[in-house]
Order: structure tokens, then sequence, then C-alpha cells
């Protein structure tokens, strides 16, 4: 009888096992076909093109909501990437620290993104007019007197959160995106860790839900973006990303 149990214990085992290899041999199989979608292979675009405002629909919307929005008078500064060998073979204290610093507003930026997003649930708003020349962009005095709004100004929350807890104004943007398969304009908030490659914070989440990097997002082309100060055309563009770009 207890020769008969350990057959049986061992045979359960071994079935166990068999299991465990197939689900293991899965997970192989879909890490490698995800593997074979190449960020190469998707649209890269000039996020900083000089604005071509001649029969733009968006050019004028976004001035007369910057003569609203505006705070103070800023200039643009030069954007770089702190990129090279990771901080710990370096040696070096400054890139230890620009290294923690980066990881540390990653994840904070993920978390605003996530507030964003629950905080829109619960304080949409239809507008009464879709078209650019009626729909009104408001402020954010605007949209926390109407105590909600829909994407063009729930998208300020993100936005707002950003500068007040020490992002850098030029490195915080609004942008006007349009969805490929049926013409609808979304805004979004991008923030560019990496001058090439934003993050996308949405907060209504119609292009993404939780942060991603925009050459992540498919089925959508950024039409305009902006900031108070400035507002650039976006267009195609053979832009080197962070990771393994021309």
């Amino acid at each position: 009888m207890q020769l008969e149990k350990v057959h049986t214990w061992r045979g359960r085992l071994s079935a166990v096992r068999r299991r465990r290899a197939r689900v293991g041999a899965l997970l192989g199989v879909l890490a490698l076909a995800a593997g074979c979608v190449s960020p190469a292979a998707r649209p890269r675009f000039d996020f900083f093109a000089e604005s071509t405002e001649a029969g733009d629909v968006w050019a004028d919307k976004v001035a007369e909501w910057q003569a609203r929005a505006r705070p103070t008078a800023d200039d643009l500064i030069p954007l770089d990437s702190r990129g090279g060998a990771p901080a710990e073979r370096t040696g070096k204290l400054k890139v230890k620290m620009a290294v923690f610093e980066t990881e540390q507003k990653r994840a904070l930026a993920g978390r605003i993104a996530a507030f964003s997003q629950e905080q829109a649930r619960r304080h949409f708003r239809f507008d009464a007019s879709r078209e650019p020349e009626h729909d009104h962009w408001p402020t954010v005095d605007e949209l926390i007197e109407r105590n909600g709004d829909d994407c063009d100004g729930l998208d300020l929350i993100a936005h707002q959160l950003l500068l007040e807890l020490g992002f850098a104004p030029a490195r915080v943007f609004r942008l006007i995106a349009r969805r490929d398969r049926d013409g609808e304009n979304h805004m979004v908030t991008l923030w560019f860790e990496d001058p090439e490659d934003p993050w996308v914070l949405d907060a209504t989440g119609a292009m993404t839900l939780g942060m991603r990097r925009f050459s992540e997002i498919e089925g959508w082309t950024p039409s305009r973006m902006f900031n108070a100060n400035r507002q650039y055309g976006v267009r195609p563009g053979r832009l080197g990303l962070a990771a393994g770009g021309p």
C-alpha cells in the first residue's frame, strides 16, 4: 500500500512538471511573438516642427487658449537626453543622481496618470459642441470652477500636476491627436523625458490607459502640440528613438 502511494505521488508530480513545461513553452512563444513588433516599424514624428499656421484649424484655437492660460512668459529651454552606461557601471555620483531622479520622476508621472484617469471618470462632462471653432477649452481655473469637462479640460489634471510637482515646463506639453479610424480629435498631455519619444498621459483613456510612450500607441496621428507659451506643428520624421533608433 505504501509503495502504491509513492508511485501515485510520483505520477502526479510528473504530470504537474509536464503542465509547467507546456505553460513555460507557451509563454516563450508569446514573448517571441511580441518581440517581432519593432518600434522602428511604427510611424515617427517630429514633435517640435516649426508651426505652419496658415490654414491650420488648430493654430488660432491654441493661440486663444494660450492668451487666457499663460501665467508668465518663459523661453523654451533645450531638451537633453540622459543616456549612456548604467549608473552602477560608471561609478560617477552625478550619473547615479540623474538616474535616481529619472526613476523617481517616472514613478511620479505614472501615479499622476493614474490619478487623472480616476478623476476623469468622476468629472467627465459632455461639451455642447465638438467642432473646434465652437468648443471652448477651459483654463485650469475654469475646470476647477465647473468641476468637470471633457477631454480638452480634464487633460489639464495631469498637465497641471506635472508642472506643480516640479516637472520642467519645457518638457510638458498638450497634444491634439486624431484617431485614424474615424477622425475623432482628442487631447492628451506629453512628458518629454526622452526628447523624441514622449510619455503620454491620457486622462479619459481614449488613447491609452496608464502611461505609455507615444511610439507604443497605434491608431493615432498627432496634429498640434503646445503649452502656455509655444505651439508646434507635428510632422512625420525619422527620429532616433531612445532605444535602438537608427
